[in-house]
């Protein structure tokens, strides 16, 4: 996960970066042209050069050390010597070019404005936007902090946390935890909240989505409960720790200066150009079903309920979103007006009017939560978001059951096309879910998306015998 989220807001704001840079170029280029020099300035001529600007800067990005590519935990000072270097390569080139190839067709007052206008942008980039684009990415928590930091009391008492902030994206501390008992000698930056005794009710109490643990190489297996303590309160737990070989497993690591930053969640959708695709993919493939499928089925259905079952065309569920949100999912009536809405369906149920069972299973039913995916609650492939009232209950059945609400719920998911569609009536059934679900979480890719819509317009066509 750590990694996920730090290399790849990296990509993304050096993309930012490149965007806006050929943005104000082709600007300059055509206010000048259309404004000022009219014919005297053709917008042909310029072409090479604005392939030359973003190479240049690709450039200097790749031969940059490591350590200044992320820009965050860096100094003011250290991102202004960034930021000079960026715009340094970019006019040398651009200027080494026109030299050696004597041409003379670029206009001065356009290199004065472009770089003008460059150098501000890359600043504010570099000193700005990186803080604004990590707060946009990762710090979603609807309350004033979303991490927990358990320590000994020495590293609280040198305020550890304070210090390595930067070092993990996303995390905005709340407080300490403090473990091993003692009192701590120092006011820390952050409040100490209580003891290692009582970590889950303080985790339950200040909504915490991050537990950082610090200072506790020396026992993997405090590291190894803890892994389990926040998989059952669906958090994310990340530990420093400078040998692997503590944890053998497909762990996810991150050094950032001295400190090795460990977590046992791959997760590729915390890497923001992952969730970019899989949301442009939700958005194009849910506005063709929504303008061309959606509305002749709405009048079919509607057809249906007027004839067996008069009533209102959608039912609306209250269901688990993404880290635990609740929210209501759309899907066509398939059942009489009834006062058992939170009991699941089975086969042969009084409540289901004539016709309702072919909605079901071909899965038609589900249709209009392409609405949800459009408003952004519900993706077109994730966990399937289940009952309020079943989270709890499945919870007590696979202790790491909450995982499956670091993604966005689907309309369709791995489970369901490999035929875990059915109602959950067996804790081996619970378990067959969730198991595919993580799968889909550690290994989400845009194909695997793709793979799985393809199986599922299959057995829509051909529905499977366990479908109803």
């Amino acid at each position: 996960m750590i990694s996920d989220r730090y290399y790849g807001a990296i990509r993304l704001h050096q993309l930012l970066k490149l965007a806006g840079g050929s943005l104000l170029f082709w600007g300059t280029v055509w206010g000048l042209h259309l404004a000022v020099y009219e014919g005297d300035l053709l917008p042909a001529n310029y072409l090479w050069a604005s392939f030359l600007v973003p190479g240049a800067a690709v450039f200097e990005f790749l031969i940059r050390e490591r350590s200044s590519r992320s820009l965050v935990g860096l100094s003011r000072a250290q991102i202004w010597e960034v930021t000079q270097r960026e715009v340094l390569f970019v006019l040398v080139a651009l200027f080494g070019v026109m030299v050696m190839s004597k041409d003379d067709h670029l206009s001065r007052v356009f290199l004065a404005a472009f770089f003008l206008l460059y150098s501000t942008w890359v600043a504010w980039m570099n000193l700005v936007g990186h803080r604004l684009l990590h707060r946009r990415l990762f710090q979603r928590s609807p309350h004033r902090g979303n991490t927990l930091v358990l320590a000994p009391s020495g590293e609280i008492e040198r305020d550890e946390a304070l210090h390595m902030r930067g070092a993990v994206p996303g995390a905005e501390v709340l407080g300490y935890v403090s473990y091993g008992g003692g009192a701590v000698a120092t006011m820390p930056t952050f409040p100490v909240l209580g003891d290692f005794e009582n970590i889950r009710e303080i985790c339950r109490t200040c909504h915490a989505k991050l537990l950082l643990a610090l200072g506790l190489e020396a026992k993997p297996e405090l590291i190894r409960s803890l892994q389990q303590l926040c998989d059952s309160l669906g958090m994310r737990l990340i530990w420093v720790d400078d040998h692997e070989s503590h944890f053998p497993g497909n762990l996810d690591a991150h050094q950032s200066g001295s400190r090795l930053f460990l977590t046992n969640w791959r997760e590729p959708l915390e890497d923001p150009l992952n969730r970019a695709a899989k949301r442009a993919f939700d958005l194009v493939f849910s506005l063709v079903v929504t303008m061309f499928i959606l509305p002749p089925l709405c009048l079919c259905v509607w057809l249906l309920h007027r004839v067996f079952s008069p009533g209102p065309l959608f039912y609306r569920q209250a269901r688990t979103g993404r880290q635990g949100e609740i929210f209501e999912v759309y899907k066509f009536r398939s059942m009489h007006l009834n006062t058992t809405p939170g009991q699941q369906a089975r086969a042969g149920d009084p409540r289901f009017f004539p016709g309702a069972a072919l909605l079901r299973k071909t899965s038609l039913d589900e249709m209009p939560q392409f609405l949800n995916v459009l408003h952004g609650e519900m993706s077109v492939v994730g966990p399937r978001p289940h009952f309020v009232d079943h989270d709890e209950q499945f919870s007590g059945i696979v202790e790491d059951y909450p995982v499956r609400h670091f993604a966005k719920p689907g309309i369709t998911g791995l489970a369901q096309v490999k035929g875990c569609r059915v109602e959950t009536d067996t804790d081996q059934k619970v378990r067959q879910r969730v198991r595919l679900d993580h799968f889909y979480l550690r290994r989400w890719s845009l194909f695997l998306d793709l793979c799985i819509v393809a199986d599922t317009v299959f057995q829509i066509v051909f529905p499977p015998k366990s479908a109803r």
